[in-house]
């Protein structure tokens, strides 16, 4: 039986790579499509909120993506 810390991890994982393709998948029909979910402009905006804090945003921003 699987510990459950190793459990959360897996599920976790799962829920990452789901998120990380649903992201694709909205870039790139943003860019053929004519849709009225703005992906590149919601993850510019994201970008921005951390970029706009100065020193302290941008290491944030930093620690975050080595998150993912």
């Amino acid at each position: 039986m699987a510990s459950w810390d190793s459990m959360l991890n897996g599920a976790l994982n799962g829920l990452t790579g789901v998120v990380k393709a649903a992201i694709i998948f909205f870039v790139f029909a943003g860019i053929l499509f004519d849709t009225p979910v703005d992906a590149l402009g919601g993850i510019m905006g994201f970008v921005d909120t951390f970029l706009n804090g100065g020193l302290t945003g941008l290491l944030v921003l930093v620690v975050f993506l080595s998150l993912l």
